[in-house]
């Protein structure tokens, strides 16, 4: 994915590509993309990334209700409307008839965004939501269109998520009240969350798809 950005944007974009390079290489889309996959791990991810799509919701909901700023509040409303139900549309594209369960890597990662929507600045929460939740749900998708050809989440998302990316870099141009400094660390923690849950995905899906010895 190629971003064009101004110039004072342009720290931000190259640094969110590296983590958009280093997720690509992640366990998680390294298996969903590899041909030798086994159909049943395959199978068993779309199990187990179930229950981060339903955080997902949890989110953009959080981020719509506790956002303040008028103009702010009105993209985030606009992206809970744009994004609702994505999680039913994600289970019913690829029934595996197996439902995950609890897991408290998977759901400390949704905390941990749930809280940021909560309590950090605006233009944070669009750093959160459109150059990482975005730009990692479009990785996903890519991997998940090889995958699983002709899904039509994945193909859904191959569309939507490019201008939800692209909505977070205009928004961060037209309106500078941002440290560069905090954004940067920003990205770096959210990223370390998304790969911590892809990683245990991955692990849950080989482990549920695994050959008794």
């Amino acid at each position: 994915m190629t971003v064009t950005v101004p110039v004072p944007l342009q720290d931000v974009a190259d640094r969110n590509q590296q983590h958009i390079r280093a997720y690509r290489a992640s366990n998680l889309i390294v298996l969903l993309e590899d041909p030798a996959t086994p159909a049943a791990t395959r199978n068993a991810v779309m199990a187990h990334v179930a229950p981060w799509s339903d955080a997902f919701q949890r989110m953009i909901s959080v981020r719509a209700t506790f956002e303040t700023d008028p103009q702010l509040k009105e993209l985030a409303v606009e992206h809970e409307q744009e994004e609702l139900g994505h999680n039913k549309i994600l289970a019913d594209s690829h029934d595996t008839g197996r439902k995950a369960g609890w897991d408290p890597v998977v759901e400390a990662g949704a905390a941990w965004f749930v809280d940021q929507f909560r309590t950090l600045p605006g233009l944070h929460k669009v750093v959160l939501a459109h150059l990482v939740l975005e730009a990692g749900s479009l990785t996903f998708s890519n991997a998940g269109s090889l995958a699983f050809p002709g899904n039509a989440y994945f193909a859904l998302h191959d569309e939507a998520d490019e201008e939800h990316i692209e909505m977070g870099y205009r928004l961060l141009a037209e309106r500078r009240e941002w440290d560069l400094g905090e954004v940067i660390e920003l990205l770096d923690h959210a990223w370390q969350i998304i790969t911590m849950v892809s990683d245990r995905i991955a692990e849950l899906a080989f482990r549920d798809s695994a050959v008794p010895a």
